[in-house]
C-alpha cells in the first residue's frame, strides 16, 4: 500500500506567514489592474486571478514544499543458516560419525522446516562464505567472525540458525559480540561430548647443532585436556638421567603451556635428550607423553700459537690475556736462536693453529719466515724493540702488511683517540681518555703500507698527530693480518687505573678474535625455529650474528623480509629482537599453507656484517584436532544471550514454533518513506507558463501592452 500527503514546507514557517504571502500575491495582482475601468469586469477579474495565482505559486515554491510518500512492503521472512565447516566437525567420536551424522542432521532440518520462510546458507571456519557445500576443510574456527557477520546483516534476516560444535580455535570469545545482537540465534549442537583425558608433548623447539660454551635454550610445548585443577611434572632428561624438572598447573582445560630448559656444553659430541611427562591415571594414552631428540656440540676452541722471537714483558702479558679465555687453546713457543725453542718447535705441531701471534720477526728468507708464510694462517703481529731491524725489508709486508724506510730513534707515543670517521670492528672499544694512558714506544721513520692494508689509528708524539701507524688491518686476502706497531703494553696491564686495564683487555681481545676469524666466515646464520609451522602458528625465525672478530654481536640491526615462493615482492618487513649473546629472534605472524623465503641483512654502525636466507614451510593446521569435545555451554550461552533456543534434541518443530511466535509478535512489514520536493517537478514550470500565457492572451484581447 502506498500513501502520499504534503508533509510540510522547508524551511518550516507559520500558517499565518503563508496566508500573508497569499494576500500579498493577490493584492499585487489587484493593484496592477484595479484602475483599468475600460476593461470588462469578467476579463479584469480573470487577469487579477491569473497574475495572483502565478505569484503565489512562485512564492510557495521558494519555500520548498515537499510530499511524504510512504510504502508498506510485505516480504517473506528470511533465516540465515550457518554451517560449521571446520575440520573438528569431521572427527568421529562416540556415536558421532563425522560428516555423515552432520549431513543427516541437516537433511532432517530441511525435511521438517517451515517452507514459508526463505533460507540462505553460509559456511564458516575462520571466515564466513555464502555456500552450502559442506566439506569440513577449515583449519580454524572463528565463531566471533560469525557474530560480526550476523550483526552486519541483521536487517536482512529475522533469525540465525547455527550448526556447530562450539569449539573456538581463533578470535575472541563470541559471547561478547553476541550481546550486541538484536536478532535471535537458534543453536544446533554438532559433535560428541565424550571426555578424553590426555597430556601430550606437542612440540620441542631446539637447535640441532651448536658450539661449546654456547648456552642452548630448549622449549617444550605441553598440551592437555581433561586435567583441570591438577598438575603434572615435566622431566628434562640428558643421557638417561633426569637433570631438571618443572611442575605445570592446569587451571583450565584444555590448555597449552611452554616450559624452558637451558644447557651449556663444555665438551664436543652428541648428547641425547628427552622431554617426558609421567603418565597420569585414566590418561587416554601415554604414547605422546615424551619426545626424544639429539644435539650435536661442535668444538669452537681457537688454537692460538704465540710465537716470540724476543724476550720482552709484552710477550708474557699478551699470553696471559689469551690464556684467560676458555675459548682459546694457547700454544707458546719462543725462539732462542740456533734452532732452539722454549715450549717446542711450532713446526712440529700435529694440527695447524687458527692464529699465529708473532712477537717480533724472524730474519727474512729464513726457514722460520718461509714456514710462517707457507701456513697461510691468520697473523697478529705485535712489534717488539728488536723487530724493527727486520721491518726495513719490503718482503715483511707478507706477514705484517707494512715496512719502514730509514728507521730513526725510539720515541714515546700515545694512542690517537678512536673517534675518527673509520668504522671497523677493531675500533669498537669503550670510550676512554687516552691522554691519561701510559705511553708506548715505537720508531720514527717513513712507513709504507701494503696496497690492501688499512691504517686504523696513528700515533701522537708530544700530543701532535703523526703519520706513524699504530694499528693496521688487512682482510682482503685468504687470511687476515693485524699489526700493532708499538711496544710497552705491559704497562697497561700493570697500571693502577681500572680504565687502562680494561682498555688493554678489550683492545687485545678484539685483536685476537678478529684476526682468528676467516674473512669468508658466515657472520649471519638464519633458520626457522621449527622445521615446519602450521597455519595457526606464528612463524618464528632465529638468527646467530657474529662480528668480524668472530665474537657474538649483540648490538646489530637485523632486518627481515619474507617472500612467498619465488616472488620478488616481499609480503612484510620485520626487525629482529636480540635475545642473548649472538641470538636474535622474530615472530613473523601467521601465513597460509605454502613455502616461504626469509631474507635477512645485518648491519652495525652503517656497516654491513652479513646476509642470510632461510626457507620456511607452513603446513596445514592441526589445532582443530587438539580439542574435539563439543562445547554445549558455549552454544547454550549464544542462544540464551540472543533470546534464541538451544536445540539439543534436534526437534526442528520447536524451531518452527519459535519462528511462528517471533513473526506474530513482529510482523514482517517494512515501511519505506520517500520525500518528494515539489520544485523538482516540471509540472509547476508548465503551470506557470500556462498562467502567464493566458494572462498575455487576455491582455492582447483588450489591447493592453
Amino acid at each position: 500500500m502506498i500513501s502520499a500527503f504534503i508533509q510540510g514546507i522547508n524551511p518550516v514557517v507559520p500558517i499565518i506567514v503563508i496566508v500573508l504571502l497569499s494576500s500579498i500575491s493577490f493584492f499585487v495582482a489587484w493593484w496592477t489592474y484595479y484602475y483599468l475601468d475600460s476593461i470588462p469586469s469578467l476579463r479584469k477579474n480573470a487577469l487579477i486571478l491569473l497574475r495572483g495565482s502565478t505569484l503565489l505559486i512562485l512564492l510557495l515554491l521558494l519555500l520548498n514544499p515537499f510530499l511524504s510518500i510512504q510504502e508498506i512492503i510485505s516480504e517473506r521472512p528470511a533465516v540465515a543458516v550457518y554451517l560449521d565447516n571446520s575440520q573438528s566437525i569431521s572427527v568421529e567420536r562416540g556415536d558421532y560419525e563425522g560428516l555423515n551424522t552432520f549431513r543427516e542432521i541437516i537433511s532432517r532440518f530441511e525435511s521438517e522446516r517451515n517452507d514459508d520462510l526463505d533460507y540462505d546458507y553460509f559456511l564458516f571456519d575462520e571466515t564466513v562464505t555464502a555456500s552450502d557445500e559442506l566439506d569440513a576443510t577449515g583449519v580454524r574456527t572463528n565463531i566471533n567472525e560469525v557474530m560480526e557477520y550476523i550483526r552486519e546483516n541483521e536487517n536482512r534476516y529475522r533469525a540465525s540458525l547455527f550448526f556447530s560444535d562450539g569449539i573456538v580455535t581463533q578470535g575472541r570469545n563470541p559471547i561478547f559480540s553476541a550481546q550486541n545482537l538484536s536478532t535471535p540465534i537458534i543453536t544446533v549442537p554438532i559433535g560428541d561430548t565424550t571426555e578424553v583425558r590426555d597430556i601430550a608433548v606437542a612440540n620441542v623447539d631446539y637447535i640441532q647443532q651448536i658450539y661449546t660454551y654456547t648456552r642452548q635454550t630448549i622449549r617444550a610445548e605441553i598440551q592437555q585436556q581433561g586435567f583441570e585443577g591438577e598438575d603434572a611434572t615435566v622431566q628434562f632428561i640428558r643421557d638417561g638421567e633426569v637433570i631438571e624438572t618443572e611442575t605445570l598447573e592446569f587451571t583450565t582445560s584444555p590448555t597449552s603451556q611452554t616450559v624452558e630448559f637451558s644447557q651449556e656444553f663444555e665438551e664436543p659430541g652428541f648428547y641425547d635428550f628427552e622431554i617426558n611427562v609421567p603418565p597420569k591415571p585414566d590418561e587416554f594414552t601415554d604414547q605422546n607423553n615424551r619426545a626424544a631428540f639429539t644435539i650435536e656440540v661442535l668444538d669452537d676452541k681457537t688454537r692460538i700459537l704465540s710465537f716470540a722471537f724476543e724476550v720482552h714483558p709484552d710477550v708474557s702479558t699478551i699470553r696471559r690475556l689469551i690464556a684467560t679465555d676458555q675459548q682459546n687453546e694457547l700454544i707458546s713457543s719462543t725462539y732462542l736462536g740456533n734452532n732452539r725453542f722454549t715450549g717446542g718447535d711450532p713446526r712440529q705441531l700435529d694440527e695447524e693453529p687458527d692464529l699465529i701471534v708473532l712477537h717480533g720477526l724472524p730474519p727474512v728468507q729464513s726457514d722460520l719466515f718461509e714456514w710462517i708464510y707457507d701456513q697461510q694462517t691468520p697473523i697478529l703481529f705485535v712489534a717488539t724493540p728488536g723487530s724493527f731491524q727486520y721491518l726495513t725489508d719490503n718482503d715483511v709486508t707478507d706477514l705484517t702488511s707494512y715496512y719502514i724506510q730509514s728507521p730513526g730513534e725510539v720515541i714515546d707515543i700515545q694512542l690517537e683517540n678512536f673517534t675518527g670517521g673509520i668504522s671497523h670492528p677493531l675500533l669498537e672499544v669503550s670510550m676512554a681518555n687516552f691522554q691519561r694512558f701510559p705511553s708506548l714506544q715505537t720508531y720514527r721513520g717513513d712507513y709504507r703500507l701494503s696496497a690492501i692494508a688499512q691504517q686504523l689509528t696513528s700515533a701522537l708524539f708530544q700530543r701532535n698527530e703523526t703519520d706513524i701507524p699504530v694499528l693496521i688491518a688487512e682482510d682482503a686476502t685468504a687470511r687476515r693480518i693485524a699489526s700493532v706497531n708499538a711496544f710497552g703494553w705491559y704497562r697497561f696491564e700493570q697500571n693502577s687505573q681500572e680504565e687502562v686495564r680494561n682498555f688493554f683487555t678489550e683492545f687485545f681481545t678484539n685483536l685476537v678474535s678478529w684476526s682468528a676469524t676467516p674473512p669468508d666466515r658466515q657472520m649471519l646464520t638464519l633458520e626457522p625455529a621449527k622445521s615446519s609451522f602450521t597455519e595457526n602458528e606464528s612463524v618464528e625465525v632465529r638468527a646467530n650474528l657474529f662480528n668480524e672478530r668472530g665474537d657474538p654481536e649483540p648490538e646489530g640491526f637485523i632486518e627481515l623480509e619474507i617472500f612467498s615462493g619465488d616472488d620478488e615482492e616481499s609480503l612484510n618487513v620485520f626487525r629482529m629482537n636480540h635475545q642473548q649473546n649472538e641470538v636474535y629472534t622474530a615472530e613473523l605472524g601467521n601465513y597460509p599453507q605454502g613455502m616461504y623465503r626469509v631474507r635477512a641483512e645485518a648491519t652495525k654502525n652503517g656497516r654491513n656484517i652479513g646476509t642470510a636466507e632461510a626457507r620456511v614451510n607452513v603446513s596445514q593446521s592441526s589445532i582443530e584436532f587438539l580439542n574435539t569435545k563439543r562445547d554445549d555451554d558455549m552454544l547454550h550461552s549464544l542462544a540464551e544471550i540472543t533470546d534464541g533456543i538451544f536445540l539439543d534434541d534436534f526437534d526442528f518443530n520447536r524451531f518452527n514454533e519459535f519462528m511462528a511466535e517471533l513473526l506474530l509478535e513482529q510482523p514482517d512489514e517494512e515501511i519505506r518513506e520517500d520525500f518528494f520536493y515539489l520544485y523538482r517537478s516540471v509540472f509547476w514550470f508548465i503551470v506557470v507558463i500556462v498562467l502567464l500565457s493566458a494572462e498575455w492572451l487576455i491582455r492582447r484581447s483588450v489591447s493592453l501592452p
